[in-house]
């Protein structure tokens, strides 16, 4: 959890910060589309490859090299922050932000005593949630009444607290008692794991609702800065997006109880749809922030659900590799998205962008609505 807290803190810092760098540069929100879509490529090519190194019992090691490449990366943004630095940088950003999710929630379902999977992975997703809202909230009080916070300071902040994160990701251990590993056999095929029931509707959802949660963070500054907010302004409806993240995965077990993964899903990402519509609304600000809040967490609720229902149905041999289709996935979306809603802002502005994401979301409602497994 510690860990989690200072990885999500750092790429927030980070990302936030090169939202705002790109303003710096005179980019246009195209640009910015591009460089939000570079954390996806590596990503993509690594992802599987990632998984099947992680399910033969490398998952320390793996979070170990994440999180090193994370602080490679964080020291690029503060020497070379350039159009061509932004976008390397933000590349080797994703690589090592997946290497180390993926090994995160790996371990936190290592431990095989029973209901422990939930709990788990519901104290990690409250620790990612922390992160989340820590980062915004230090680049509100860095910013002030700035429209544009000193972003060389940020960086080199990013930098040094990902020291912090590599110290505390050497840490990392297996926990709990483990299900005895069976003797070798060959690799269940990606084919066979994508066949398993509700999978695939899983990971276009999941694509959905990670690309919503990780725009957000970029196109609200950008946002804010064409509607002439102040820095400390939209770092607080940040935070409050964050907070309300941190609560929902706090119930997030006692309303998947009553609900069921399938229909918490449904009822959740339903409700970010609406809400990411009202954000391109012209609101005043004590009307957008409860908004923001129930896009926090309603998205919460979704992403916590995909993970949990991804890893329930994997067995604990494949785990690595399902996480890792869920995660190539999401990069996908991460890489196409930005980009399509980036032509879609140069056209119109970055609250058309928000529409789009609204637009994505109510589209998953409607998969999940025709396609739910009976089992759930």
């Amino acid at each position: 959890m510690t860990t989690a807290v200072l990885e999500q803190t750092v790429v927030t810092i980070v990302r936030v910060t090169t939202s705002y760098r790109a303003v710096e540069l005179g980019l246009s929100v195209l640009w910015l589309g591009v460089i939000t879509a570079a954390i996806a490529v590596l990503p993509l090519l690594f992802a599987v490859k990632v998984g099947r190194y992680i399910d033969q019992g490398n998952e320390t090691r793996t979070a170990w090299m994440g999180a090193g490449l994370l602080c490679f990366a964080c020291g690029g943004f503060a020497l070379w922050s350039s159009l061509a630095g932004l976008l390397v940088f933000t590349a080797l950003l994703g690589l090592g932000h997946l290497m180390l999710v993926i090994s995160q929630q790996i371990l936190c379902a290592t431990d095989m005593t029973p209901g422990a999977l939930e709990r788990n992975i519901g104290n990690y997703m409250v620790a990612n949630a922390i992160g989340q809202g820590l980062g915004p909230y230090i680049v509100g009080y860095v910013g002030g009444d700035a429209s544009v916070p000193p972003t060389q300071w940020l960086f080199g902040a990013g930098f040094v607290a990902s020291f912090i994160m590599f110290a505390a990701a050497l840490f990392l251990q297996l926990g709990g008692p483990r299900k005895p590993k069976a003797e070798k056999s060959a690799p269940m095929p990606l084919r066979d794991i994508l066949s398993l029931p509700g999978i695939r509707v899983m990971l276009f959802v999941g694509i959905t609702v990670v690309s919503a949660q990780d725009l957000i963070v970029v196109y609200l500054p950008f946002l804010g800065a064409e509607r002439g907010m102040a820095v400390e302004v939209v770092g607080w409806l940040l935070v409050a997006r964050a907070v309300a993240s941190v609560l929902s995965r706090f119930l997030f077990a006692r309303l998947y109880q009553m609900m069921g993964h399938w229909r918490l899903m449904m009822v959740s990402v339903l409700a970010s749809a609406m809400s990411y519509a009202a954000i391109a609304l012209p609101l005043p600000v004590p009307l957008l922030l409860p908004v923001v809040a129930v896009a926090g967490f309603a998205l919460g609720i979704a992403i916590t659900a995909t993970i949990a229902a991804l890893l329930n149905l994997a067995t604990p041999e494949t785990r690595g590799v399902a996480n890792s289709l869920r995660i190539t996935g999401n990069r996908a979306g991460q890489l196409v998205i930005p980009f399509s809603v980036g032509l879609v802002a140069a056209a119109t502005s970055a609250a058309g962008i928000f529409v789009i994401i609204g637009a994505s979301l109510a589209v998953s409602t409607a998969v999940m609505a025709m396609q739910r497994p009976k089992q759930t």
